[in-house]
């Protein structure tokens, strides 16, 4: 009963009347659970009638978070929440409030005030804490992944990237913000190759920034080991685990067991799906860098033992064995997407358990995130792969392990997996061709239906960028007790055009009144999110029953936001992470919209406070000539002779296309954050040494 309170809605600053007494909920981790299931079943509050009314709409927000050097914030981290916290020093006197966290791209982690309360208005910033002096991308890239909270403990677990000592994991208390004793952990190429780390082969994890951690953490049900992924170019991916009690690197998993075969990158924005049972799920990816390098199916790896690209990997975590490979799942046509950087790893896999004697198969694991437009079923029980090497290349889709429909499936002319998002393609899914990189949200409706429902861009034609509706699609777990269960398509949005939305949320209470909440980016993936040219993001409530559309917000009433990022919808409010943290409920319409705190000011005392707020301002100009770009931008790699990183002489042989794709596309957009496009041309053809070219064109 400790975790169970009795609160009425409050009324100041946009509240509407009291609301029956109801039971708060916490939102702890990205997609709500370590299952990743997405689910919320214990709103009351919000309901398609109260979202559809006037009465919904921004009832807070905060001030704009920290810039940095002129970097403004962005959250690619999604929000978490927790409705009583004890916050200590709110003047004279500390007091349980609800809280909300958030952690920017330029280093910051913060606690934002979410109470409705006479002494401090919601919006207020309660605490702020600056990871890093020297934040990597020079504010861009800090921190990218959702962090995680240890209400037991009364952590919140985050990672940041420094410019000095690369990617830490800090440990930081709820109430205050101050970092807890040992941390950070430093994850250090000597932490994570030390004998007996990595449980996959003589794979070396490298030094520097070459890798991005921007999965979300996850946690074992004891709280003893911290997940953590990493994905990026051109090295593999990883998954590592963190003995929290002892705060150091207990133990890695590579995505392949050569460090020469740099696929594998576990980057999608979900991270790491734990079960029950322990057990951890993790989807891996393919290469851009191999893909433009037009290398084929041998960039693949097909041959190769414990390359993991292009798969699911189930697995085991103990102290004193480490990781162990305990099931696998690649697609029948891996070889063929792979070698297109149509990649698997965009989104994460989400854990599924159907009531007993429903079906053979109660025991699932749903993927619906890949780059094809592609959804898959798994008995997670028995997943069909080998614990050795993936299976051989293939094309007849009627051999894929996962649970196949009976019904042909246009596209093979068969039996095959469910193409949600088309049309279907094994040659174009990169960048802006990619149909989805998002996790699925898991529901159980009245009547023993149970569904998915994912996110993603249908395109106009195979080879075509331009996004059409649908971009939300209702799938059906079809359950029988006579057989393995199967996914259909139980209907679409047919009017909503996507074009990079992050993954699907469900809001209900138990099976009824369920909203379906999406935040999409509203610009293609390769727009820079910085500029005037920035995109403002857009929230969608849809009725999960009909579909139709219940609400959305305003043209420009969200500020530019990260990538991959989810509302959190949770005790009567929708918070979404922007450049700031913007609130959604029902408000008196009688009362004026609230105004944003005109002080960015700390209402107890700061832990590790940085510089005030800047105010709203454009970038840093970036230089124009083009070998100062590459100073500013890529010689810190590059000319440094980095493990794993292709030297200045060899990315010269590239032809400019390919430049221009792996800058605008690929990896490397990252590093091209604050470059326009005739920026990343100069730079491509300087590094190309095209002797025709004289600058911007």
């Amino acid at each position: 009963m400790s975790r169970i309170i009795l609160i009425a809605l409050l009324v100041a600053f946009g509240g509407t009347t009291p609301s029956p007494v109801r039971a708060a909920v916490d939102q702890l981790t990205y997609h709500h659970d370590a299952a990743r299931r997405g689910w919320n079943d214990g709103e009351r509050v919000l309901t398609p009638a109260t979202v559809a009314s006037a009465d919904f709409g921004e009832i807070w927000e905060s001030p704009r978070l920290d810039a940095v050097k002129g970097v403004p914030p962005r959250l690619f981290a999604s929000p978490l929440y927790m409705h009583r916290v004890w916050i200590a020093g709110a003047g004279s006197r500390g007091r349980f409030r609800s809280v909300v966290y958030a952690a920017a791209t330029t280093g910051y982690v913060y606690a934002i005030n979410a109470s409705a309360t006479r002494d401090v208005p919601p919006g207020t910033i309660l605490w702020r804490r600056r990871l890093t002096d020297v934040p990597c991308g020079r504010g861009a890239l800090s921190i990218l992944a959702t962090p995680i909270i240890d209400a037991s403990a009364g952590r919140l677990y985050v990672t940041a990237c420094d410019d000095h000592t690369a990617w830490q994991v800090h440990a930081l208390d709820l109430g205050d913000g101050h970092e807890e004793s040992g941390w950070p952990v430093e994850l250090s190429a000597a932490a994570i190759n030390r004998p007996g780390i990595n449980a996959n082969g003589e794979n070396r994890f490298p030094t520097g920034v070459a890798n991005l951690q921007r999965g979300a953490l996850n946690l074992s049900a004891d709280r003893a080991y911290l997940y953590l992924t990493f994905g990026g170019e051109p090295v593999s991916g990883w998954l590592l685990a963190l003995d929290t009690r002892r705060a150091r690197v207990a133990g890695a998993f590579s995505a392949t067991r050569l460090a020469e075969e740099g696929v594998g990158g576990m980057w999608a924005s979900g991270g790491p799906a734990v079960d029950a049972d322990g057990f951890i799920y993790v989807a891996t990816g393919s290469s851009v860098v191999n893909a433009l390098a037009d290398r084929g199916v041998s960039g693949v790896y097909p041959e190769s033992a414990g390359n993991w690209g292009q798969s699911i990997l189930k697995l085991a975590f103990r102290a004193e064995r480490g990781f162990e490979l305990r099931g696998t799942y690649t697609p029948f046509d891996y070889c063929l997407a792979g070698s297109k950087d149509l990649d698997l790893g965009g989104g994460s896999p989400v854990i599924i358990e159907l009531p007993a004697g429903s079906s053979r198969t109660p025991h699932l694991l749903a993927h619906g995130g890949s780059k094809q437009g592609n959804a898959y079923l798994l008995d997670r029980m028995h997943l069909p792969g080998s614990l050795v090497r993936r299976r051989p290349c293939g094309e007849d889709a009627s051999l894929d392990g996962s649970l196949l429909s009976p019904a042909v499936q246009p596209q093979f002319g068969g039996p095959g997996p469910l193409n949600v998002f088309g049309p279907y393609s094994t040659a174009f899914g990169m960048g802006d061709l990619a149909k989805s990189r998002s996790t699925a949200a898991y529901f159980s409706a009245t009547k023993g239906r149970h569904f998915l429902f994912v996110t993603g861009s249908t395109k106009a034609a195979e080879s075509s960028a331009e996004s059409i509706a649908p971009g939300l699609a209702r799938l059906e777990i079809v359950a029988d007790p006579a057989r393995a269960a199967y996914l259909r398509i139980d209907g679409v949005q047919p009017e909503l055009v996507f074009q990079n939305p992050g993954s699907a949320v469900v809001s209900s209470h138990r099976s009824r009144d369920a909203i379906v909440w999406v935040l999409d980016e509203n610009a293609p993936r390769t727009t820079s999110l910085y500029g005037a040219a920035a995109p403002a993001p857009v929230l969608y409530a849809i009725d999960a029953r009909t579909l139709a559309l219940l609400w959305r917000s305003a043209a420009g009433e969200l500020h530019t936001s990260g990538k991959y990022n989810e509302p959190v919808v949770v005790d009567g409010a929708v918070y979404v992470g922007t450049d700031r943290v913007q609130a959604f409920g029902l408000r008196d319409p009688n009362v004026p919209r609230p105004v944003v705190p005109a002080s960015p000011g700390v209402a107890t005392a700061e832990a590790g406070r940085g510089t005030e707020p800047a105010p709203d301002e454009p970038p840093v100009e970036l230089a124009a000539e083009p070998r100062a770009l590459y100073v500013l931008k890529c010689a810190p790699c590059h000319d440094v002779g980095r493990e794993g990183v292709p030297p200045h002489a060899q990315v010269a042989r590239l032809p400019v296309a390919a430049i221009v794709e792996k800058l605008k596309f690929g990896s490397m957009q990252p590093q091209a954050l604050g470059l326009g496009d005739a920026d990343i041309d100069a730079l491509a053809h300087w590094l190309a040494g095209d002797p025709g070219f004289s600058g911007h064109r």
